[in-house]
């Protein structure tokens, strides 16, 4: 019995490029939600840039942030906490500008660009279409935070890529667009996923999760029930249980139909803002 859906959120349930949430999608989860399913979010994104417009239509219960950084529940209750050391941050900041790489840490409170803040300010502008959350500290003499990174944003050439592996062998370097990267710590979506269960006493066996992307791959493996949108990279639709529709052709609505988790489709494809 599936007690626990678990969302990614761009490409998933906001479509890409102009962010908006399907109408579809929004009475889907809600029709979970109350048939007694819990909601979470599994994404990329820090905990202070999630997509306001989709948590004002729908009530999640749960959080994983930075890729399975930083776990919360609807009541900001911490599941679980990474971050990076002060050693390996200052590490990092050398690193890239020595090479001249883009690189900006995802903290609690913002998002801190220490070097390429064009280019990291470009790809935020793209994805989220937001630049009020970046601080720029290419002037910042060290890491000044009062807390330490949860993961890394960065734009390393491909000529770079290798050595800054070998460099930083504990971290994870996962690709989701041209030369971007994320950097995390030892941890993914799925792992992010397991403290939720952890908590409530679950199996992975009973969550289906959604995703697209390379950083929702080890998710998709590991829960009971894995769903690739129908854009999703080929590595997620081959590890997936089932491939969905598009994101803005009621692709959510139609998995959890499939699986027998909602009782119809609301074909209004509007969507709302």
């Amino acid at each position: 019995m599936i007690k626990l859906a678990v969302f990614d959120v761009d490409g998933t349930l906001v479509t890409k490029g102009n962010r908006r949430v399907p109408a579809s999608c929004v009475h889907a989860l809600n029709e979970l939600s109350r048939k007694g399913v819990k909601l979470a979010i599994a994404s990329g994104r820090p905990p202070f840039a999630m997509e306001q417009s989709l948590l004002e239509q729908v009530s999640f219960d749960y959080f994983v942030c930075s890729n399975g950084a930083f776990v919360r529940n609807a009541q900001h209750e911490v599941l679980y906490h990474y971050s990076f050391t002060m050693e390996e941050t200052r590490s990092l900041i050398h690193a890239f500008k020595k090479t001249d790489n883009a690189l900006m840490f995802q903290c609690q409170d913002a998002a801190h660009c220490y070097h390429g803040y064009k280019r990291i300010a470009n790809m935020l502008q793209n994805f989220l279409g937001r630049l009020d959350i970046l601080v720029d500290e290419r002037e910042s003499e060290g890491y000044l935070q009062d807390t330490m990174p949860l993961a890394a944003v960065a734009k390393i050439e491909d000529a770079d890529l290798d050595m800054m592996k070998q460099r930083f062998p504990q971290f994870l370097f996962t690709p989701f667009d041209t030369c971007f990267y994320d950097i995390n710590g030892a941890h993914d979506k799925a792992t992010g996923v397991s403290h939720i269960c952890e908590a409530m006493g679950w199996s992975m066996q009973d969550v289906i999760s959604f995703g697209d992307d390379y950083n929702d791959l080890e998710m998709i493996k590991a829960c009971g029930i894995g769903v690739a949108m129908g854009d999703a990279r080929e590595a997620v639709k081959e590890a997936a249980d089932y491939v969905s529709g598009l994101c803005s052709r009621n692709g959510i609505a139609q998995a959890l139909l499939h699986y027998g988790l909602i009782d119809r489709v609301c074909d209004d494809e509007a969507v709302s803002e």
